[in-house]
């Protein structure tokens, strides 16, 4: 009995190894030997955006030492690449529409980014606390990037103005003296800072403002004036231009000039005309000077002598 059952146990066993090479030898004459595999270099690659301007910056951080990494000027927007695997982490793509606001110093730049910032509130140091513990505040988040060599030049921003619609400041001006245009009027000023100032001149040219800084470069500032906010006199001897750009607590910021002579009403005008007539609604634009007619003067009543 004990050898009827071992001589079933082996007939199964046979009958299954036949049943498992049957299959195998089935496999391997549906698929071709010489069918190519998929490889690494069959697969399909994305094509990076190619960079139109590359920059060596130095990435500002909340906390710590800034990383360094490259900075690249795309057709659609910025991207940054850190050089070391710490800073890779800060990887990252801004699209055109995903900026709110550029800045723009011949060895800076800033992208104010639609992100709500991010404020740490526990330090990574504290013991026992896994986890990145922030606060996120606001509808806008700053990047600054330094750069380690070479300059912001005119064609750069030039190009970013010409493609980028929302609010741009630089004090890099964007066009050489021979490309500024007509020149409407130019008044020899003093730019008040919340410490000290610095002489130059505002120019209004037909298609944007300048103000020229006689000494320090990064105090000159040009405008669009899609991205003046308002502009007023504070009496004779002062002017204001409010901007679009960051402030704390402010809808935008505002440089007051101390005029070295007075702006003359004719010259107001022209400014006043390429701020708030161009593309405005009509119940912003002035009503049109008429000359008062008699219908206009109300009659005079007589008064009754009781």
């Amino acid at each position: 009995m004990k050898q009827l059952f071992q001589l079933l146990i082996f007939a199964l066993l046979v009958s299954g190894g036949a049943a498992t090479f049957a299959l195998a030898q089935q496999d391997k004459t549906a698929v071709p030997e010489n069918t190519p595999t998929p490889s690494a270099s069959s697969a399909p690659q994305v094509e990076e955006e190619p960079a139109l301007y590359t920059y060596q910056v130095l990435h500002d951080h909340r906390i710590g030492k800034g990383g360094e990494g490259e900075l690249r000027v795309t057709k659609t927007g910025f991207e940054f690449r850190g050089e070391n695997p710490k800073e890779e982490k800060h990887y990252q793509v801004w699209r055109d529409e995903d900026i709110k606001r550029l800045e723009f110093k011949d060895k800076e730049i800033r992208i104010y980014a639609y992100e709500a910032a991010r404020y740490p509130l526990v330090p990574r140091q504290v013991p026992y606390i896994k986890g990145k513990k922030d606060l996120r505040v606001g509808s806008e988040r700053k990047y600054v990037f330094r750069l380690v060599e070479g300059e912001v030049t005119p064609d750069v921003v030039s190009l970013l103005m010409n493609r980028f619609k929302r609010p741009l400041t630089t004090s890099v001006l964007p066009f050489e003296e021979a490309e500024t245009g007509k020149l409407l009027f130019e008044i020899p000023v003093f730019y008040r800072r919340r410490s000290g100032g610095v002489s130059g001149n505002l120019q209004v040219f037909e298609q944007y403002a300048v103000f020229a800084a006689d000494e320090s470069p990064d105090d000159s500032r040009f405008w669009r004036y899609e991205d003046v906010r308002d502009i007023g006199r504070l009496g004779r001897w002062r002017f204001e231009i409010a901007s679009y750009e960051n402030q704390f607590l402010a809808d935008g910021k505002s440089y007051i000039f101390d005029l070295k002579r007075p702006m003359t009403d004719a010259e107001y005008e022209k400014l006043w005309a390429k701020i708030y007539e161009r593309d405005q609604s009509p119940r912003l634009r002035r009503a049109p000077v008429r000359e008062k007619t008699v219908k206009d003067i109300p009659a005079k009543k007589n008064k009754k002598h009781e």
